[in-house]
């Protein structure tokens, strides 16, 4: 059985899983809704780009679902770019969108992620 806790503090578990990870956002229905950053690191995009890439990742799971019948459910999606990686985790009612370091392992943190077994 799943806890339910809040956006809030589900980004903060995550975040809280890996020293890698950087950024944790909640989006539902288009809209970021909760979001965690590691205060350790400095982030690589400003506010304005910031929300365009939350928006573009709604944008690009919305566009998924189109090849849901024939492909199955999405479970999860990757962008990795040359200084980090983006990951869209698909969930019952919206997504869960993280950046990690390159180097990280992203399987590894999605199957932790995963074993949370708490209701984003």
């Amino acid at each position: 059985m799943s806890k339910q806790i809040t956006p809030l503090v589900a980004c903060n578990e995550v975040l809280a899983i890996d020293d890698s990870i950087r950024f944790v956002g909640r989006i539902k229905d288009r809209k970021l809704i909760a979001f965690a950053r590691h205060q350790g690191k400095k982030p690589l995009l400003d506010a304005e780009l910031g929300n365009l890439a939350h928006y573009y990742a709604s944008v690009k799971a919305n566009m998924e679902e189109m090849f849901d019948g024939p492909l199955g459910k999405t479970n999860w999606m990757i962008t990795a770019k040359e200084y980090v990686k983006l990951v869209t985790l698909f969930l019952d009612d919206g997504l869960l969108i993280f950046s990690l370091d390159v180097e990280a392992n992203h399987d590894e943190i999605i199957k932790k992620i995963q074993s949370l077994n708490i209701q984003l």
